[in-house]
């Protein structure tokens, strides 16, 4: 995806962070142009806050309803719809993730935008054939009828976590056994291994919007089970639908955290859309009542079980 961003007034040394910055992005297929401002469109109008040319561009920005990242002294507390503010120290990775969340919602990404395993997962949640990966010398097996992800060894598991959203991902259809099915003895269940892997990359995973998602069936977490925010996270997903800022907000916890569980239930096959408006179909309507397991993990976890504001 091409993206212009302008740049208004910025300094030699923010504008080399921002470049940086914007060859960051290319991992994530965002392919930037960078070029001095005079009014044209573009996605993104990068100011200097402090400086006279810096603020008047941010006003013409303001009214022509520009998404705007300014760069100014730390502590400043104006607030301006549509800007984004960094401190003028902020290094090249720090903007290159505030760039990635000012783009990502904005492009409208949805799920077909994912590739690497990510997208083979979810391209195959469903699925009742055996799935063979590759990445160079790195393969894993998915097998998403019966929730599992398969490798010859614990650190091909952890290469394929690590490289979990890298293009070079090929798969194909495997035969259930072959001669080589006793290589596959490192086993985990898909959902554990995506919650880790997507919670490893979030700040690159698109948002999700404001969407309500909910859990069609109760995600197998036995591998983290030590991981009390994906409990807690599931325990609510699974009594009634949430969009990720609502949840977020719900929870106290950071949106690219809750947007990252919601990608990787998603992928797996646990987590459907309930607007109908936006997928054509919705999962059915919840139990009036949540099961005793749910309801000991919401006293647990001291959660209210009630309605969403998705």
């Amino acid at each position: 995806m091409n993206i212009l961003i302008g740049v208004a007034s910025v300094p030699e040394d923010i504008e080399l962070r921002l470049s940086l910055a914007c060859g960051l992005l290319a991992a994530s297929q965002l392919h930037v142009q960078v070029s001095p401002w005079k009014g044209q469109p573009c996605d993104v109008l990068v100011v200097d806050m402090e400086s006279g040319y810096g603020r008047l561009a941010r006003e013409v920005g303001k009214r022509r309803n520009l998404t705007m990242l300014g760069f100014g002294r730390s502590g400043s507390t104006e607030d301006i719809p549509g800007l984004r503010r960094l401190d003028r120290q902020a290094p090249a990775a720090a903007i290159a993730k505030t760039l990635q969340e000012i783009l990502v919602p904005s492009k409208g990404f949805v799920a077909g935008d994912i590739q690497g395993l990510l997208g083979i997962c979810l391209h195959e949640n469903g699925s009742d054939e055996a799935i063979l990966a590759r990445h160079g010398s790195t393969s894993v097996v998915l097998r998403p009828d019966a929730g599992r992800i398969h490798a010859r060894s614990m650190s091909d598991l952890l290469a394929a976590e690590a490289r979990l959203l890298d293009l070079s991902w090929l798969s194909s259809t495997r035969t259930q056994k072959d001669a080589h099915e006793s290589e596959w003895l490192v086993s985990r269940s898909i959902e554990s291994f995506l919650v880790v892997a997507c919670r490893r990359h979030q700040a690159y995973l698109p948002m999700l919007g404001e969407a309500p998602y909910r859990l069609n069936h109760w995600p197998d977490l036995g591998g983290i089970s030590d991981d009390l925010h994906s409990l807690r996270l599931a325990a609510l997903l699974y009594l009634t639908p949430w969009s990720v800022g609502a949840l977020a907000k719900h929870l106290g916890l950071h949106e690219t955290q809750v947007n990252a569980f919601f990608w990787a239930t998603l992928a797996s096959g646990a987590l459907l859309c309930t607007d109908e408006t936006a997928t054509g179909t919705a999962i059915p309507s919840a139990p009036t009542s949540a099961s005793s397991i749910l309801q000991r993990v919401a006293r647990h976890f001291g959660l209210k079980i009630g309605h969403a504001h998705a």
